[in-house]
């Protein structure tokens, strides 16, 4: 249960930190879109080293089918956050989790962005 509890306070501080990220490089880059959106959001995050930004979006294509259907056609915010999240919370030295990082994932990051 603190587990849960823990995971859920990490998940959603790296959401938030994206979801911020995300909203100024939009304001300021209104044209930008997709991967170049992406990667710029990954840069103002500071959360992923600028030089493993291009791994991290190209993991995060390659993973994101076995999270979505939907991610076929094209890369989503939504599953590049997730990435980082999981990513972020191996990084950390844990081997696995309890909690949905999904879940909180698609319950916080709106579909269309």
């Amino acid at each position: 249960m603190f587990a849960v509890a823990r995971e859920t306070r990490f998940a959603k501080g790296i959401i938030k930190r994206l979801l911020k990220s995300h909203k100024t490089i939009s304001a300021k880059n209104p044209g930008l879109a997709g991967s170049a959106l992406y990667k710029e959001v990954l840069l103002h995050s500071r959360l992923v080293s600028a030089g493993d930004i291009d791994k991290v979006l190209s993991q995060s294509e390659d993973s994101a089918d076995e999270w979505t259907s939907k991610a076929r056609d094209r890369l989503h915010f939504r599953q590049v956050v997730h990435f980082v999240v999981m990513s972020l919370h191996a990084a950390a030295g844990n081997e696995g989790a309890v909690a949905s990082f999904r879940g909180i994932v698609y319950s916080l990051v709106p579909e269309d962005l």
